[in-house]
């Protein structure tokens, strides 16, 4: 169990040190702004628009429910892992 913690650990901090260029703090995203660079290599596009997510919610580890609105203007990252 350790090791898939850790594991699990690992891989977010990775995704999260490539988008770190990307993340623009206290600002919201704007088609003006210059791409970073690693947004390219990476195939991310900026939307003309902004769009809004659907609304949803997921049961948590613990049982307890989670909703994407509870993230309401927090960035948030969602992985979707199947066995």
């Amino acid at each position: 169990m350790e090791r898939r913690i850790s594991l699990l650990f690992s891989i977010a901090t990775g995704m999260a040190v490539l988008f770190i260029p990307c993340l623009r703090v206290g600002r919201a995203a704007s088609p003006l702004q210059p791409e970073c660079p690693s947004c390219r290599s990476f195939g991310i596009q900026r939307f003309q628009e902004k769009k809004e997510a659907p609304v949803f919610s997921l049961k948590g580890l613990d049982g307890s429910q989670v909703s994407l609105s509870d993230f309401k203007g927090k960035p948030a990252l969602g992985t979707f892992w199947a066995t």
